[in-house]
């Protein structure tokens, strides 16, 4: 029977050294419980191996330690575990009442206070103690009994009343407390001579180890006064592994004031569909604290999350015990609807702002087009032959341009909006020719023809200077490339540099066969009008001489669009 108890010592020293390792938050209450323990078994097994009555008596004394002090510290861990209070003079008290009770324990085999009489024997070996109570031991008895019903009051207390502790960790202290009460009654009642409190003590502390553990890893009340103080604008709210819940602190029941209804350890269910929405942030994140080492301190950040006119940011704490094992989780909540409002206020100031630089852009880019039309114009009014030019061959460019963007020449819709837009410019170097060739009726000399020439040179130089600065970088060279190169041919007999094929930019190829149709079917000092079907004679014998051949083809397959534009100009 003494290995009984020896083991009963083991265990109990063994739950200290676990306690003392478990890496959490554990009060006096636990380790006074488990010293009280230690001792008590101590004296039990000390008892056991007594060789005379004087070692019997003082085993005695040893082995009370804790049918004295255990029922009261039990009460204590049930007070913190329950979330029951009661102030730190209080217990001072209690235990030094508890104290005086021990003293009169002292009193055995030295008056008949506590036992009027003793005697002992042995049975297998064991040293048994026969013995006759005194009032002390009533007192002490009858104060055990006191706390073990406190405890017992206070358990009940807070399955019926409160909400804030785990229903399943209030049964267990109970179930606890009733088998320790058991093992004591059963030993009285059937006069057992063996000694089985030990065994009782053990496992009253074993079982309540779970609650301890329970609670000293979610510890959102046992902080809650400490975290509403000092984050009073952050929330809390905590998980098991199971996504039970296990408490909020008191920003987070201001959010979600549903938070109140529901005990620690339940599901949470038929909840607001905002607080749902929150909790399925914990949907499956145990799958990336798996992917992280486990000495980490875990959080996985969540979205944004916006409740009425409130914008919240967050993360979810993976919670572990000191072993790295996956215990559960917390999400916090910052309140940051006044980084949110200053964000919108200064998106909206930018979204103005863009609106007002946009609108401002487009009045610019407007004057400036009439006023590079203007100038075009201009320049269309010196010279008597081309009357209406300008416009015609914009036209005949953006009804080319419809074509191309059908045809497969991996031309795209920005590019060509920009060949369109250029159009207007590409005789604008004209202005620099003299009135005496500009406004020459019949052919050019080679001296003039040379002269005229240049307005292709000049146009470059003017479209450049203009548009630099104020447009987009592509565009300006688009309307460069068709000022300076409309008049070049794919056969490299072209002005103003002989470029052949590929070399001549496509914007210019595509400006050469608009600026030829108009001028074939158009009237000129020099000639009369050819009919459209002269002129898609002439663009298609000089497809792959003058024009490209490929843009060729597909201008022609603008036939009956050309031919009702020019009609409905001619009325």
């Amino acid at each position: 029977m003494e290995y009984l108890y020896l083991i009963c010592l083991l265990v109990a020293i063994g739950m200290m050294v676990w306690l003392k390792l478990y890496d959490v938050k554990n009060s006096v209450s636990q380790y006074l419980s488990l010293t009280t323990i230690i001792i008590s078994c101590f004296g039990y097994y000390f008892l056991a191996i007594s060789r005379t009555l004087e070692e019997a008596l003082f085993a005695q004394i040893i082995a009370y330690v804790g049918c004295v002090f255990l029922p009261i510290f039990y009460f204590f861990i049930v007070l913190e575990i329950c979330h029951l209070e009661i102030k730190k003079v209080v217990k001072v008290c209690l235990v030094l009442c508890q104290c005086c009770v021990y003293g009169f324990v002292c009193t055995i085999g030295r008056s008949e206070l506590f036992y009027k009489r003793v005697e002992m024997y042995r049975t297998n070996g064991i040293v048994v103690l026969e013995k006759s109570y005194g009032p002390f031991h009533v007192l002490a008895i009858g104060t055990m009994y006191l706390y073990l019903l406190c405890s017992f009051v206070a358990i009940i207390y807070v399955l019926i009343k409160k909400k804030s502790v785990d229903r399943k960790n209030a049964i267990t202290l109970l179930l606890l407390m009733i088998f320790a009460v058991g093992v004591y009654v059963a030993q009285k009642i059937f006069h057992i001579e063996y000694e089985f409190i030990p065994v009782g003590f053990d496992v009253l502390m074993l079982g309540a180890l779970i609650p301890i553990y329970d609670s000293n890893i979610y510890t959102v009340y046992e902080n809650k006064n400490i975290v509403d103080e000092q984050l009073s604008e952050v929330g809390f709210l905590t998980f098991d592994k199971n996504k039970a819940y296990k408490g909020c602190n008191s920003y987070m029941e201001k959010i979600f004031p549903e938070l109140a209804q529901y005990r620690l350890g339940q599901i949470i269910e038929n909840s607001s569909q905002n607080l749902q929405n929150l909790i399925t942030n914990i949907s499956n994140p145990e799958d990336a604290y798996k992917e992280l080492s486990r000495k980490e301190h875990i959080h996985l950040p969540i979205k944004s999350y916006v409740l009425g006119d409130k914008y919240y940011d967050g993360k979810i704490h993976i919670l572990t015990d000191s072993f790295g094992k996956l215990k559960g989780y917390t999400i916090e909540l910052h309140d940051n609807t006044e980084h949110y409002k200053t964000l919108a206020l200064k998106e909206r100031y930018n979204d103005e702002l863009e609106k007002e630089v946009e609108e401002k852009t487009s009045r610019i880019k407007t004057i400036q087009e009439k006023t590079i039309l203007g100038m075009a114009q201009m320049v269309e009014s010196r010279d008597l032959s081309t009357g209406g030019h300008i416009k015609r061959t914009s036209d005949v460019v953006r009804i080319f341009a419809n074509k191309l963007i059908d045809a497969d020449l991996g031309l795209d819709f920005d590019f060509l909006q920009f060949v369109i837009r250029s159009a207007p410019m590409h005789d604008l170097g004209k202005i620099g020719v003299d009135d005496a060739v500009l406004r020459k009726q019949g052919r050019f000399t080679d001296e003039e023809y040379a002269k005229m020439k240049k307005h292709s040179e000049i146009g470059y130089h003017m479209v450049s200077e203009i548009l630099s600065g104020v447009e987009e970088p592509e565009f300006v060279r688009v309307a460069e490339n068709v000022a300076h190169y409309h008049h070049e041919k794919v056969n490299g007999t072209g002005y103003p540099e002989g470029l052949k094929g590929e070399e001549i930019p496509i914007e210019a190829r595509i400006m050469a066969l608009a600026d030829v149709f108009d001028a074939l079917v158009s009237k000129r000092c020099y000639k009369d009008a050819f009919s459209y079907e002269r002129a898609y004679e002439i663009i298609e014998k000089d497809a792959g001489t003058h024009f490209d051949k490929q843009l060729a083809m597909v201008f022609l397959s603008c036939k009956e669009e050309l031919e009702r534009y020019y009609n409905a100009s001619e009325k």
